[in-house]
């Protein structure tokens, strides 16, 4: 399994996407994403979450050493009391998971080892570590500040992250064309992006976008993309949600 195969399978797992990662720096520009949202008025947020994972070394981890790991991310963090850690094989490997649930949102750690064979069938070890925080209502606002804080904590343990931010807004009814183009215009100008491609299907529309500003990015049918805006309409409770990630949503709908 090369390099790109072995990032994409962690990206399966963590994130539930069907997108193939490149590995590459990353900048602030997603601050001007959450202050877009944030314009639209706080009361209609609903959700956002910021992610980090960084490659940890080949060098084999016990689960004590590992767990050790987790509970030093998490005091960086704040979280010092009321986690759970757990150890789980998974078919890439084993895994080791802090999380702990509360009332403004939701943290969990994981150091991963997947575990194959090089070309000569001896043992490979791949480590990577990664951070999830759910944020929920109003409190997903601090969402790009927790991610300058993620990537703080990685550089300073002398790990360069990849990162995702992802917030979510409602609005009451369905948006019309014209209101949803709008809301894409000022999404892609906020971050300094042009379209790469729209998709429509049931009640749902999703703009992906790409913008030279901003150094992260995914590959879509050889396209690069770096910021998304998806509308999904709940006829049910006739609500359009908003949702917008950098480098890209990270959510199924």
């Amino acid at each position: 399994m090369n390099k790109k195969s072995k990032i994409y399978l962690i990206v399966l797992i963590w994130a539930s996407v069907l997108l193939q990662l490149a590995i590459n720096n990353s900048i602030d520009r997603e601050k001007q994403m959450v202050e877009q949202v944030m314009s639209q008025g706080v009361e209609n947020l609903v959700e956002g979450s910021t992610r980090a994972y960084a490659y940890y070394g080949d060098q084999e981890l016990s689960d004590e050493v590992k767990e050790e790991m987790v509970k030093s991310l998490a005091k960086k963090l704040g979280v010092t009391t009321g986690y759970e850690v757990t150890h789980l094989d998974i078919q890439a490997g084993r895994t080791t998971t802090l999380a702990k649930l509360g009332q403004n949102g939701d943290t969990t750690i994981k150091v991963m080892s997947i575990i194959g064979e090089d070309e000569y069938q001896q043992t490979t070890i791949e480590n990577y570590v990664m951070v999830e925080l759910k944020l929920k209502g109003a409190a997903a606002k601090h969402a790009g500040d927790y991610c300058d804080r993620l990537r703080e904590i990685y550089k300073d343990l002398g790990m360069n992250p990849t990162t995702n931010i992802y917030l979510c807004s409602q609005l009451k009814g369905e948006l019309v064309s014209s209101q949803k183009d709008e809301k894409v215009a000022e999404f892609l100008e906020s971050t300094n992006a042009k379209t790469v491609e729209a998709v429509e299907f049931d009640n749902n529309y999703l703009v992906y976008g790409y913008s030279k500003n901003i150094d992260e990015y995914v590959l879509q049918d050889d396209e690069k993309v770096n910021v998304n805006i998806a509308f999904q309409y709940d006829p049910a409770e006739d609500v359009t949600y908003i949702h917008m990630g950098v480098p890209f949503v990270d959510r199924s709908f």
